[in-house]
């Protein structure tokens, strides 16, 4: 079982950007022992994480048991009666579309929902991630998985390897897909994905871009700095083909830690995305005035990007097309001209 640590480090930052989309209905299925016009008692059969499970043809109340699993239905198009997550680290975009998803998060945060809060939305279905691939019954979220089934309420569970790569996002939507009936719209979704950042990528190519190594950093509150090579927008610059500076480029090392003091590891960078934690938005501040800022060759050449936390901690794709649309705005354009 992987330690909450990990967890902290790598789940939670991968699932934060989510991005609030009409509730849709119902999601269709192969239907099976139901009676007419009664949709609901309609059920099909799909192979989820541990095996082959009964789930609705068309669920009306589907529950989120974690934050990963929240960002990708609502990328899907359908909206949760309930899910569990970090209402403090909740995407700005989520808020403001006036979404209304009751909060089911355990004292244990997002990945520790309270099943008895689940229980009392009257769930048809559950959807929760299980585990690592190939982790089997050792799986790292198994006991709430169980814990789910043993209500009696379906539950379909997915493995989900960090969201460190695109092959890991594309992963998590198929699978969600599958649960909720929107295997049509899940391809679509990362083929338009795919196709758009190909297109890119050539433009990057061709505005002479590839080789200039650029890099992403987190300011957090109490000066808790770090370069991101594990998260949304690493995986955005590798799907561009830009490049990251040496000892950026392993997405397993999720982030590298900065300090006021070690700051240099910027300085082999051309340009720096750089994103303020809600709350923490006196970190700019602070940062800019540290003696090694301004020797900072991204710094005296004024490419420094000031970009969303809510956006740049994406790995969705609604997240990941919000990152491509400041990478090409602030990046990419300027080139061209």
């Amino acid at each position: 079982m992987k330690s909450r640590t990990a967890l902290s480090r790598r789940l939670i930052a991968a699932a934060l950007m989510v991005v609030a989309l009409p509730a849709l209905a119902g999601c269709a299925g192969t239907a099976s022992g139901a009676t007419d016009g009664d949709s609901s008692a309609e059920t099909r059969t799909v192979d989820d994480y541990f095996g082959s499970v009964e789930i609705p043809a068309e669920p009306q109340r589907v529950v989120a048991a974690d934050p990963i699993s929240l960002s990708l239905m609502l990328s899907l198009g359908v909206e949760p009666v309930a899910a569990s997550f970090n209402p403090l680290s909740l995407p700005a975009h989520l808020q403001e579309g006036g979404t209304d998803i009751t909060n089911i998060a355990g004292e244990g945060g997002g990945f520790e929902p309270d099943v008895e809060a689940i229980l009392a939305q009257d769930p048809d279905l559950v959807v929760v991630v299980a585990g690592y691939d190939g982790e089997g019954d050792d799986a790292w979220n198994k006991a709430t998985y169980d814990k789910i089934a043993a209500s009696g309420v379906p539950v379909y569970g997915f493995a989900y390897n960090d969201g460190v790569s695109f092959e890991d996002v594309a992963a998590g939507v198929t699978s969600v897909a599958d649960a909720l009936g929107k295997q049509d719209e899940g391809e679509r979704m990362m083929s338009d994905l795919t196709d758009r950042m190909s297109t890119l990528k050539a433009r990057v190519a061709a505005a002479g871009l590839s080789d200039l190594p650029v890099s992403a950093v987190r300011l957090s509150d109490g000066g808790n700095y770090s370069i991101r090579v594990g998260t949304g927008e690493s995986i955005a610059f590798r799907g561009l083909g830009m490049t990251q500076p040496e000892g950026q480029r392993d997405p397993s090392l999720f982030r590298i830690e900065l300090t006021e003091e070690n700051l240099n590891l910027l300085a082999s960078a051309d340009t720096l995305f750089v994103y303020t934690d809600d709350g923490s938005e006196a970190e700019k501040e602070a940062i800019s005035s540290t003696p090694l800022w301004p020797t900072l060759p991204a710094v005296q050449n004024d490419r420094v990007h000031w970009v969303s936390a809510s956006v740049w901690n994406a790995s969705d794709p609604v997240g990941l097309n919000m990152i491509l649309d400041d990478i090409e705005t602030l990046f990419i354009e300027p080139a061209e001209r």
